[in-house]
């Protein structure tokens, strides 16, 4: 079973190898990124600000908003962001408010996600204000470009609307060359599997015939003349006189 301890333990070696070959890097964008387009018509029915709202009972801290800057969206008010990762997660400051207006929808390239706002409320242990408060998450996305959308909206009869505090996006970003670093272990990986199965045959096969010679086994040898004889050393072990009976 030996050679096969080794076939194992190699074979793993190499998996692990190709599982360290990929590497990321996450990237946090900022509200006041210009990377993040904010569009609204600068009514109230539709308006980003980014001054710290003044909430009651309790004021936000500016200090715990992230690079202390937010945008505020009212409305149908739209922020829109493209990236090229795998992964995306949106961060707000949550007052505890927000169950007094329409939540904002989440799409990615034109489909609408689920969100956890309120699952980040109950996170939030009651607090009045919860930052960084994740309100958003992808984690499963295509290597290649997305467009993230945040979608306010207004009720039919305009008595309510949305209003959001989007302080910081997180996405994360495979790095340049990771993916053919990949498919070059890939290869690697295989090549050397199939060299590691043909030297375990070898070994397996190797130390079933070193048994059998322990043993004293041996194939016969047909000679030229058609007659078959034992090795000499079989023929030895036969000849050698029997000393325990004396």
């Amino acid at each position: 079973m030996y050679p096969y301890r080794i076939l194992s333990t190699l074979t793993l070696l190499s998996v692990l190898h190709f599982s360290s070959g990929a590497s990321s890097k996450e990237i946090v964008v900022d509200d006041a990124d210009t990377s993040i387009l904010y569009n609204a018509d600068g009514t109230l029915s539709s308006s980003w600000t980014t001054a710290i709202p003044s909430i009651e009972p309790e004021p936000i801290d500016a200090t715990q908003v992230h690079a202390g800057t937010a945008h505020t969206g009212r409305g149908t008010a739209k922020a829109s962001f493209e990236f090229t990762g795998v992964s995306i997660s949106v961060y707000f400051v949550l007052p505890n408010i927000t169950n007094l207006f329409l939540l904002p929808t989440f799409s990615i390239d034109g489909v609408i996600q689920p969100d956890r706002i309120k699952q980040a409320f109950l996170d939030g242990n009651g607090a009045q204000i919860v930052y960084n408060a994740p309100v958003f998450s992808n984690s499963d996305l295509s290597n290649g470009s997305h467009l993230l959308e945040i979608t306010g909206s207004t009720g039919a009869d305009f008595t309510n609307s949305s209003y959001f505090m989007l302080d910081y996006i997180k996405y994360t970003q495979l790095e340049p060359g990771s993916h053919s670093n990949r498919t070059l272990i890939i290869g690697i990986s295989v090549a050397g599997c199939f060299v590691l199965v043909v030297v375990a045959i070898g070994i397996a096969f190797w130390a079933r015939q070193r048994r059998l010679w322990g043993r004293g086994v041996y194939e016969q040898v047909t000679l030229e003349n058609g007659a078959e004889t034992s090795d000499l050393l079989a023929e030895s072990r036969r000849d050698r006189p029997n000393w325990s009976h004396r």
